[in-house]
């Protein structure tokens, strides 16, 4: 996952000045691990009639299925080089790129300007000709970012996850694993306080610990405060563990009409 974020860095705004922010996680296509990194800025501009084409190239790469991250650090310089190239050919915003382990094959995505749409396609037709490798591509207009949807965004629980992992890396800088168990503290916010309340009476079954509760001015455009409330369960911070929570918080949250926004914890010495 790691060797992901080596190779999406950067990437051209195309008409609109948002910083990227990609979002990394896998999920299991054709009883495999897929790899997939996000822009989830991009949701941001959406729909957007600036950079309204969608650019998809696919090419083959090499699975090596003892390593974490699919492929080896030369397939990633490929996939590097091959993003590098469209770069330099088309005006546009790269929103993320998959690793397909089970068709060994690796896609990038791009929004380009309509104008450029199609002279884009025959430039990097000139690119890729003579590839020993079999490349791709299709363009196809999507103001509205269907394919980005489909291809690319994350649903809650890999955010989740990605967000998790990111802390994970935090942690490690300080020497830390994430296998001494720790109080890990969990934030969500509620409609009603009796909401709050029902929610935290079933989440005691699972050892989840009341911390606090304090309410939160109604969001724009409504009346009624919200209530967040926090509660702790001192846990390995262990990626798989913590998806098998997040999981459950989520469908517990959605029961009582709440949101969860979001977990934390602190270093421990």
């Amino acid at each position: 996952m790691g060797l992901l974020r080596n190779i999406i860095g950067g990437g051209y705004a195309g008409g609109a000045e948002i910083e990227q922010n990609f979002c990394e996680y896998s999920e299991i296509f054709g009883k495999r691990p897929a790899l997939i990194s996000c822009d989830l800025n991009f949701a941001d501009l959406l729909p957007n009639y600036g950079i309204s084409c969608c650019l998809k190239l696919q090419m083959d790469v090499y699975i090596q299925e003892s390593l974490p991250t699919l492929i080896s650090e030369s397939e990633a310089s490929y996939i590097a080089m091959v993003r590098s190239a469209v770069s330099e050919h088309i005006g546009g915003r790269f929103v993320g790129q998959g690793i397909i382990g089970s068709s060994g094959t690796a896609f990038l995505m791009f929004y380009i300007p309509e104008r450029s749409a199609a002279t884009s396609k025959r430039m990097l037709s000139e690119v890729f000709m003579g590839s020993f490798r079999h490349v791709e591509m299709d363009v196809v207009s999507d103001p509205e970012g269907k394919q980005y949807y489909k291809y690319l965004y994350p649903n809650e629980l890999q955010r989740k996850k990605s967000n998790n992992v990111k802390i994970l890396k935090q942690l490690r800088t300080y020497g830390d694993d994430g296998s001494t168990p720790r109080p890990v503290m969990f934030n969500l916010v509620f409609p009603s306080k009796n909401s709050a309340m029902s929610f935290y009476s079933e989440s005691m079954e699972k050892g989840f610990v009341y911390k606090n509760i304090v309410e939160e001015d109604p969001p724009e455009g409504m009346v009624l405060p919200r209530h967040k409330i926090t509660i702790e369960k001192t846990i390995p911070f262990n990626i798989e563990l913590l998806e098998m929570i997040d999981n459950y918080l989520l469908k517990l949250c959605a029961k009582y009409g709440g949101e969860y926004r979001s977990l934390e914890t602190d270093i421990v010495d």
